[in-house]
């Protein structure tokens, strides 16, 4: 196959999102009026693309196969109007495969209530070896695990730094990444931010990598490579409102992978990681709230962080 060089490989989800944000979640039985809604491009790899792909970057999306159905022709339309920098060209189309399709339902609180349909039957294709072979990162989401696994194998054996998202179970690609991302709702729905230092400090300490964990509203764990310092925390931004958490976790890493291409020291990246997740919380859908280089610098600039 012949590729163009890209800066990083985005591999994994790609769906039709509708998102529905809602005053309250409504009990069973009941009724409540839908503020506003949204139907969209989603998925996490294609939520990170998008914004690697705002910011520049050369970005090639590997997802998965979108079915010979009305919402992959449907998901294939909103490509090219909503993201039209995005290249579709490693996004088959496939008669077995069901396009994933979710809804969110987004409250004020913060929260989204998540149902679907396609992700369990997700067919993701082999990683081209001559693709990761030109490219200076890879990432990848857990929902295609097995799938997940050996791109990422393809990815490190090419030379590419893999920064994989919610992959820290598996001690072979922690030890293979050049940084380790994952959520705190993976390392334990309840613990304390005592535990996801700890975690962060021990998985770094165990796969010789730097580790981040991150912890919504409460900001995050960044324990570096090399250091035998506990894990440090950066704290998140402040919002006077929140719209819609949807794709927080997918523009986090999206600024992570940016921060990383830049050549910027891992807590600089986190601090801006922070804040690109912060501002998509404004707006929309897992990639609407996606601003300029310009719009982030300032909003770092002018926005406390909680303390």
């Amino acid at each position: 196959m012949a590729n163009s060089n890209f800066d990083i490989i985005v591999y994994g989800t790609v769906c039709l999102d509708a998102i529905w944000r809602l005053p309250y979640l409504p009990p069973a039985g009941s009724y409540v009026d839908i503020l506003e809604e949204k139907t969209t491009v989603g998925g996490e790899a294609a939520n990170t693309a998008i914004a690697l792909a705002k910011w520049g970057v050369r970005v090639a999306l590997v997802g998965n196969a979108l079915g010979d159905d009305a919402d992959g022709e449907r998901l294939r339309a909103l490509f090219q109007s909503e993201s039209p920098e995005i290249d579709t060209r490693f996004i088959t189309t496939s008669a077995t495969a069901i396009t994933p399709y979710c809804l969110c339902m987004a409250t004020p609180d913060g929260h989204r209530t998540m149902i679907g349909k396609g992700f369990n039957e997700m067919e993701c294709p082999p990683l081209d070896v001559s693709l990761a072979q030109n490219a200076r990162l890879f990432t990848t989401d857990p929902n295609a695990w097995e799938a997940g696994v050996q791109a990422c194998h393809v990815a490190t054996q090419a030379g590419a730094g893999a920064i994989p998202m919610d992959f820290t179970r598996d001690p072979e690609v922690s030890r293979r990444a050049a940084i380790n991302l994952t959520s705190s709702a993976h390392v334990a729905p309840n613990g304390s931010l005592t535990d996801f230092a700890h975690y962060a400090t021990r998985l770094r300490n165990e796969s010789g990598r730097t580790t981040i964990v991150t912890c919504g509203e409460r900001g995050c764990f960044v324990a570096e490579e090399g250091s035998e310092d506990p894990a440090i925390q950066v704290p998140a931004y402040v919002l006077s409102e929140v719209v819609d958490s949807t794709g927080a976790g997918d523009t986090f890493r999206a600024g992570i992978l940016y921060g990383q291409l830049q050549g910027w020291d891992i807590l600089t990246t986190a601090r801006f990681a922070s804040a690109v997740a912060a501002l998509n919380c404004t707006a929309l859908g897992g990639w609407g709230g996606v601003r300029s280089l310009e719009e982030i610098a300032a909003f770092q600039k002018d926005t406390p962080t909680r303390n």
